[in-house]
């Protein structure tokens, strides 16, 4: 029977797991890369983090699988866009970033042309020789 083994977990974002880790953690995957499911045999590898450390994962056994490192440059791609657009939507939300544009008001409705004056009437009166 096999020992129990507790979890590894990172003293800090940037520890790296070890080579014992590694190994467990390779060996629990069967060797496959999570992302593409084919097997790792002879080629470079690395840990990635399921849940990325900048969109709040961990650094622990649990959320990290074996990857190609072809694969793992596509899923970073894809993490730190994901974490860009939740960074913009959440600065809009709270009022840290102002909108490019103005909201343009309902435009304002045309003024009537104005009335004709009347005819002038003279000030004084024509008196007429009869």
């Amino acid at each position: 029977m096999a020992r129990t083994v507790s979890e590894w977990i990172g003293k800090t974002d940037d520890h790296r797991a070890p080579p014992r880790v590694r190994q467990r953690i390779f060996d629990d995957c069967g060797g496959k890369c999570h992302i593409c499911g084919v097997v790792i045999v002879g080629k470079k590898w690395a840990l990635d983090h399921l849940t990325a450390l900048i969109n709040g994962g961990e650094n622990r056994q649990s959320n990290l699988k074996p990857v190609h490192i072809t694969c793992h440059a596509v899923k970073t791609a894809a993490d730190v866009a994901e974490k860009a657009k939740v960074a913009k939507v959440r600065g809009k939300h709270i009022g840290a970033i102002r909108p490019k544009q103005s909201i343009k008001s309902a435009p304002k409705p045309e003024k009537p042309a104005p009335k004709p004056m009347p005819p002038r009437r003279s000030l004084f009166k024509e008196i007429s020789a009869s």
